[in-house]
């Protein structure tokens, strides 16, 4: 078939077996890869109420059909598995060059299960594998685990997806870093690669993917390059996905003192402009992308910042920054590099830190509590000392390493009145308060809070951003803080597309809205797999991912009483242009309504219905569902 290598891998940990399956086309019609296909993979052969730290968890590295094809956005990979953090869906994305090199050493995916008895090291290269002793690997940070890896095989050109130390700790917000420095950062998924004693994933491969029509693809790429390059491309080349910092808090709706705050009066100092000016080192691409966004940074003054690590990204520099009231850039870039080599997720790491510090101003925590490290708001030393405790689950950081939810029921004393989490997982970098459809989409995120699924209210202030092909007719445009029919459609309809670009799988960086355009990228995935296909029958897909994840919760004891957002969010925004609002319970359960509605779920439980589940062809899941 074209755009697909064909195979599947499953590893068996526990008993050593490797086994090849083919992905049939059937299989691929209707689900395509990425999130769509790790959802009917984990559905079919997960039990409910396991354990996900547990032997019976399996993980799911997983390419799309149009994965390494010459064309911007072609890099991306995801990891899926049962959350530590929720103990639901399990979600983490990372670009780079891992997920093309996976497709070139022959599969489409990797299925791994079981425990190993002794750490080990997966080794896939041209169609083979092998489980590898990593005895000598074991405690080691991810740059050594690299350099390593690579000299027993005598390639620099390995791809490795490893884990270090805060993963193999089982913080349950592990990450797995590829490339040193692109995370698959959310859910915790590190820490399953943890339990099961599995350091890394490395992957070498010389096959090439097949194209249909080589000559449409080259023609579409190049569309895609100029569409993405007069969108957000230029932006984001210049000066990273940080550059929107410093106009957030002009608009007041920079997450800032634990969302006690919506504008950071020293923004100015840990913007994008400003990693330019001061630490960046050089750019980064993706393969085929023109944007370059990948920032390396170094610092040789009081924090040293290795620049093999990468750079922060916004989410880590607002968590570590605005969040947690810090405007030093270079403990920002230093907290970036410890979270990378350690293998745990930025985003989660600043929250669980400001809950920390607004615990020890309430007097919650003390000095004694905190090993003598003086949580106060702004104190850059006491982030680094406490990213170092988490890691090795020492003293306060033993509480913290289980995530926010889990540290305020410890804490207790009212703290869970802020503690910044959906489901479980932390909030992503983005105030719901000011964007009331990322409010929706918070609350409603099968993975847990993720800035990822849905759209940013502002990308559709433009009319030029609402696409008929996917049913965005341009007289649906509406405020930032509306929370009416036509917003929650929008969420809806947007949330598929994203659904969509997972399953295929695109870099949303590249992607629609203000990137590649709806028309382009199907003309791009028609000519590498010779489909005829439309926008709206391929979004169908990724209503049918939703749908699947969303089961997969429901097994779990997962309902419309999870749907929630924090205590905080309900509370009026103090100050700047969005003083005043909130997303109280009526206004969000209103939203639901109709949310519910539109998807064909039951609006008293919130899961999916028989007559919608067999509608996108899920009728053993209905039964299953009951």
């Amino acid at each position: 078939m074209f755009g697909i290598m064909g195979l599947i891998l499953r590893v068996n940990l526990t008993s050593g077996q490797i086994t090849q399956e083919r992905l049939e086309t059937s299989v691929v019609k209707k689900f395509l890869g990425g999130r769509c296909l790790g959802a009917k993979i984990l559905f079919e052969e997960l039990k409910p109420g396991i354990d996900p730290l547990g032997i019976e968890n399996k993980l799911v590295f997983a390419t799309g059909p149009i994965t390494g094809a010459p064309f911007p956005g072609n890099a991306r990979f995801v990891v899926m598995g049962k959350s530590p953090l929720t103990g639901g869906w399990g979600e983490a994305h990372a670009a780079g060059f891992f997920g093309p090199e996976l497709k070139f050493s022959g599969f489409d995916a990797i299925i791994i299960e079981g425990k190993a008895t002794d750490p080990v090291y997966l080794w896939v290269h041209d169609g083979k594998a092998e489980i590898r002793d990593a005895s000598h690997l074991w405690g080691k940070v991810i740059g050594d685990v690299q350099d390593i890896i690579r000299k027993e095989h005598g390639d620099n050109s390995i791809r490795i997806a490893a884990i270090g130390p805060g993963s193999e700790n089982l913080v349950r917000f592990g990450c797995i870093i590829s490339d040193l420095h692109r995370a698959a950062g959310r859910c915790g998924l590190g820490a399953v690669m943890g339990s099961k004693l599995l350091k890394a994933a490395a992957v070498r491969g010389s096959y090439k993917i097949k194209i249909a029509n080589k000559e449409k693809l080259n023609n579409f790429a190049k569309d895609a390059a100029k569409e993405v390059m007069e969108g957000k491309g230029k932006t984001l080349r210049l000066n990273g996905t940080n550059s929107g910092l410093d106009s957030l808090s002009a608009s007041g709706r920079l997450p800032t003192y634990n969302f006690r705050k919506c504008s950071f009066k020293d923004a100015d100092k840990i913007t994008g402009e400003t990693v330019t000016k001061v630490i960046l080192k050089k750019r980064l691409t993706c393969p085929s992308c023109p944007v370059a966004c990948i920032r390396i940074v170094e610092s040789k003054e009081k924090y040293l910042v290795d620049p093999k690590y990468g750079g922060p990204e916004y989410e880590t520099v607002a968590a570590f920054g605005s969040l947690c009231m810090n405007n030093n850039l270079l403990a920002i870039a230093k907290a970036n590099e410890l979270c990378n080599k350690f293998t745990i997720d930025t985003m989660s790491t600043g929250v669980v830190i400001a809950f920390a510090m607004e615990c020890f101003e309430k007097g919650l925590i003390t000095k004694e509590d905190s090993n003598g490290i003086e949580l106060t708001w702004g104190n850059h030393e006491a982030i680094i000392q406490l990213i170092e405790k988490i890691v090795k689950r020492e003293g306060i950081g033993d509480i913290l390493a289980d995530g926010v939810m889990r540290a305020a029921k410890k804490i207790g004393k009212n703290s869970d009145a802020f503690a910044l989490h959906i489901k479980g997982q932390e909030l992503p970098m983005h105030e719901p308060r000011g964007k009331k459809g990322v409010g929706l989409s918070y609350a409603i995120s099968n993975r847990g809070a993720c800035h990822l699924q849905a759209p940013h209210d502002d990308d559709f202030l433009d009319k030029r951003n609402l696409d008929p092909k996917i049913g965005l007719f341009p007289n649906i445009a509406m405020s930032t803080i509306d929370t009416g029919r036509d917003k929650v459609y929008l969420v809806k309809t947007v949330e598929e597309m994203y659904s969509l670009f997972d399953s295929l799988i695109v870099c949303k960086n590249t992607a629609f809205p203000s990137g590649i355009s709806i028309g382009t990228l199907v003309g791009i995935f028609n000519s590498i797999m010779g489909w005829n296909t439309n926008a709206m029958q391929l979004k169908q897909i990724g209503e049918r991912a939703i749908n699947l994840c969303r089961a997969f919760n429901a097994r779990e004891g997962m309902t419309r009483k999870d749907d929630v957002l924090p205590k905080r969010l309900m509370e009026p925004l103090s100050e700047g242009s969005y003083s005043g609002e909130a997303i109280p319970k009526h206004t969000l359960d209103k939203m639901l309504d109709y949310y519910y509605d539109m998807r064909g779920w039951n609006s008293k439980t919130g899961l999916p219905t028989k007559e919608k589940l067999k509608e996108l062809e899920l009728g053993y899941v209905a039964e299953e569902l009951g």
